[in-house]
């Protein structure tokens, strides 16, 4: 285990080779401060007995299969996903391809598979973890399986903050309800979402407000509408740039579709055509139908202010190159 980058990811368990090391399993959508203490305490203990360390996680998320209807989304990409555990510092990832037959399988087969693909010594795996058809392999059972084929189960306990324990599902409920900031102090970065800047009717540079705008990624879960300060993050590396960004269908002009839009403070250049990457920081109002354009411009104003007030608080808008 050397700790750098993970330049091994996997795509079936056959690829793998037996190295007699320390797994752990997750879905790991967002990579939350929770997984970041069950992945380090697996890289510890690898280090500890000299031997590489693993991670199976499944894509796409499990809960989009198997409970598609009340699926809320996820909270990043599946590329975002792999990056962020590549920077934990793992020997290897091996990313399945997670569809009904594969939940069909019982615990038993999966983690005799697993154990013939990693030579699997130590699982270590979160305490609420659990897999197989109707969640039947937690901990109690994964244990009694691991003494029949000869690896050991640790059950690393819940990460929480303060009262909270912090969950994907957690985080997934708060970027629902807007509250971005909270689901930033369980992921430990930013809630992102990202998208190719589109056309729109071109409304905000008449009024002083250009904005990138860009449709909310389907697959991720939905922001609550209104206004956000945020950060840009630009293709060729300009950024982070100090943003203010509306979630929502635009009431008072009733366009009625859907979109996020991004007005970067003190910057011009054109960006459509361009994928850039939104990091919602805190969420400053809700959504407001307006009575007309001046009394949409003079709270745009106020939101501008409020915006410029909340990223210095948190310290987030310090000037990048234009």
């Amino acid at each position: 285990m050397n700790g750098a980058e993970s330049d091994t990811v996997l795509t079936s368990l056959e690829e793998s080779r037996p190295h007699r090391g320390v797994v752990t399993i997750g879905t790991f959508d967002g990579v939350h401060r929770g997984h970041h203490h069950l992945l380090r305490s697996a890289l510890i203990r690898a280090r500890e007995l000299d031997v590489a360390v693993s991670a199976i996680t499944f894509e796409p998320v499990p809960g989009s299969v198997l409970r598609p209807d009340l699926f809320a989304g996820r909270i990043c990409r599946a590329d975002e996903k792999i990056e962020r555990l590549q920077r934990a510092g793992l020997d290897h990832i091996v990313v399945l391809t997670f569809d009904r037959a594969l939940a069909q399988l019982s615990p038993e087969t999966f983690m005799g598979r697993v154990k013939v693909a990693t030579g699997l010594r130590e699982l270590w795996i979160g305490e609420a973890f659990a897999l197989g058809r109707d969640r039947v392999g937690d901990v109690p059972r994964l244990t009694a399986i691991g003494r029949d084929l000869g690896f050991e189960v640790v059950a690393v306990p819940r990460l929480t903050h303060g009262d909270d324990v912090i969950s994907s599902s957690a985080i997934r409920r708060a970027v629902m309800d807007g509250d971005v900031a909270r689901a930033e102090r369980f992921l430990g970065v930013p809630f992102r979402v990202s998208g190719e800047v589109i056309h729109g009717a071109h409304l905000g540079r008449t009024i002083g407000y250009p904005t990138a705008n860009f449709v909310p990624p389907a697959s991720l879960v939905p922001l609550a509408d209104g206004i956000y300060a945020s950060q840009a993050r630009l293709p060729d590396g300009r950024g982070p740039r100090p943003a203010m960004t509306y979630v929502g269908t635009r009431p008072t002009v009733n366009s009625g579709d859907r979109l996020i839009e991004t007005h970067l403070l003190d910057f011009t250049a054109d960006l459509y055509g361009l994928v850039i990457d939104v990091d919602m920081r805190e969420r400053l109002r809700g959504d407001r139908t307006f009575a007309g354009m001046d009394e949409l411009i003079a709270q745009m104003r106020q939101d501008e202010a409020a915006t410029r007030a909340a990223l210095a608080r948190i310290g987030a808008n310090a000037p990048a190159e234009n």
